[in-house]
């Protein structure tokens, strides 16, 4: 239920880079993986963090935060 326009929606999901991301980053950096292959977490949904927004007024829900 969306409190700004009270419809009850299925909320559209946009994932950002966040901590989580970065971190996994620079410790795939540290490994040795350097020609490109630490740029893997930045792609990977289930490692950004999601912010849900109500698809009919466009206003921001929640943020769920990985890390």
């Amino acid at each position: 239920m969306c409190p700004n326009c009270q419809q009850m929606v299925v909320t559209r999901v946009e994932f950002t880079a966040g901590l989580l991301s970065y971190l996994s980053c620079g410790g795939l950096f540290f490994c040795g993986f350097v020609l490109g292959c630490c740029l893997i977490p930045f792609c990977v949904d289930r490692l950004r963090d999601a912010k849900h927004f109500c698809p009919n007024c466009k206003s921001l829900l929640g943020l769920y935060k990985r890390l």
